[in-house]
């Protein structure tokens, strides 16, 4: 005898067989929400495959989607991932799971660091390959090199991996992290980075991209990276470089050889003496005039001797668009919320960042997009309107028809090309805040011992 009643009362569905735990599965397809659609587009669910041999309701792909769902939302907790996955499953008339962050948590673990990477590659050559000849400067393709720094949940296991910055007290800081990314100028997607603790120098960790530079590239970046083995060393791989002259170099104009110095700290005998005698740069001089500031006088080094091919205008136009950078780091750091990241291990903190760079490169792929299909210049889009634009306009693709959703991204492409932020060249703002921050009292001590001996005050 069939019996029609789904559940019996005060017997839970878990003993009701296979149909609902079936069912479920089925999320991880085609049956997502609009975020997941989008994703579709750019991250296939191929990607994923292989990636855990059990079947669940939190399936690799249903975990990623979801994972970026709160990355995309700067400060957004595991609760909140988790409600998601319950409102795709109640739209879709599918078994919720549990409301409890633990089985999200355990599936964000079993996301493997290479399936992570292997979709962040992936991506990135996706976005690579769409930059054309004309995003070219003067047929060179240009890089951007720069490092933040990072901060992250105070535990036992951050602080063995990333010690505490100098002259913190125990219990009275945060773990400190140093990051170096390596960007295209033309896309201004996030190519490769390196993390580490911040008692790393950036020029260390700038050697590990270098097999990311190919011949003919140029690479751009500021005076921290303006050393001799780093320069000798792409100049060997045929890459030339645009840097600001380092504080510490006699500045000048006009070609000048710097010879080999005796080898550095954190250089192997057997790469340092791969690396030439000497070098040849040329070096620009410029002034720099702003209102109400002093002039100063910059100089930049750079391995492009052709003054001809390459005069100084162009290179000085050229290390104007390094600015560029910060604004990438600031849509990372202040947008995403890669400054202050969330998660309480080592091994969590590197699927985090992954997380972050996977999702900042999606939405430059959304804003490229936009480019292509409206021809509107990509440095007057807006990365926070096009999250803000993903927030409200993805919800609509959950259950509309393949051709109802090319219409809804073409609107959202539409309303990122119609969003065009102002055009302010040599803008200046000097970093100071209006708003005071509430005065309280400095964390000097671990904060449970703080707590304790407030309290003990109040007895008194």
């Amino acid at each position: 005898m069939c019996g029609n009643t789904l559940f019996l009362p005060g017997f839970s569905h878990r003993l009701m067989g296979s149909r609902g735990r079936n069912q479920a599965l089925h999320l991880g397809q085609d049956s997502l929400d609009g975020l997941a659609k989008v994703v579709s587009r750019f991250i296939p669910q191929r990607w994923f495959a292989g990636e855990g041999k059990r079947q669940r309701v939190y399936t690799p792909f249903v975990t990623f989607c979801a994972f970026l769902g709160q990355v995309l939302q700067r400060d957004a907790s595991c609760r909140e991932a988790v409600r998601r996955v319950q409102a795709w499953c109640h739209a879709l008339d599918l078994p919720e799971p549990d409301g409890s962050t633990s089985a999200y948590c355990q599936a964000r673990l079993r996301l493997s660091l290479e399936c992570l990477r292997k979709v962040h590659d992936s991506l990135v050559q996706k976005l690579s390959r769409r930059i054309g000849e004309a995003d070219l400067w003067r047929g060179r393709c240009v890089k951007v090199i720069d490092g933040c720094g990072l901060s992250m949940p105070d535990t036992d296991e951050n602080r063995q991996v990333y010690p505490y910055a100098g002259g913190q007290k125990p219990g009275c800081g945060f773990p400190t992290g140093k990051l170096v990314g390596l960007f295209s100028l033309s896309g201004g997607h996030l190519i490769r980075f390196v993390q580490a603790s911040w008692k790393n120098h950036e020029l260390k960790l700038a050697r590990q991209l270098v097999g990311w530079l190919r011949p003919r590239e140029v690479l751009l970046g500021d005076r921290g990276f303006c050393g001799w083995g780093f320069i000798a060393l792409l100049k060997t791989k045929g890459v030339d470089v645009v840097l600001r002259l380092h504080q510490a170099r006699p500045a000048g104009h006009g070609r000048t050889c710097w010879h080999r110095p005796e080898r550095l700290a954190g250089w192997t005998e057997e790469l340092w003496g791969t690396l030439p005698e000497q070098i040849e740069v040329r070096l620009v001089t410029f002034q720099v005039a702003n209102d109400g500031f002093r002039t100063r006088t910059v100089t930049l080094a750079t391995t492009l001797l052709d003054e001809t091919e390459y005069p100084d205008k162009a290179l000085i136009a050229l290390y104007r668009r390094r600015w560029e950078v910060e604004n990438d780091f600031r849509d990372l750091k202040s947008t995403l919320g890669l400054d202050v990241l969330r998660t309480r291990t080592p091994e969590m903190i590197e699927r985090e960042v992954l997380m972050q760079a996977i999702a900042y490169n999606m939405v430059c792929a959304i804003l490229q997009d936009s480019v292509r299909t409206h021809g509107v210049p990509l440095d007057r889009l807006s990365f926070k309107g096009a999250l803000a634009a993903l927030r409200h306009w993805a919800p609509l693709l959950m259950k509309a028809s393949e051709r109802r959703q090319r219409i809804i991204y073409e609107s959202i492409l539409l309303a990122l090309a119609a969003d065009l932020v102002p055009l302010r060249p040599d803008r200046s703002e000097p970093r100071a805040v209006k708003r005071r921050p509430k005065v309280y009292q400095l964390l000097t001590k671990p904060r449970r011992q703080m707590v304790v001996s407030a309290s003990r005050d109040l007895k008194k």
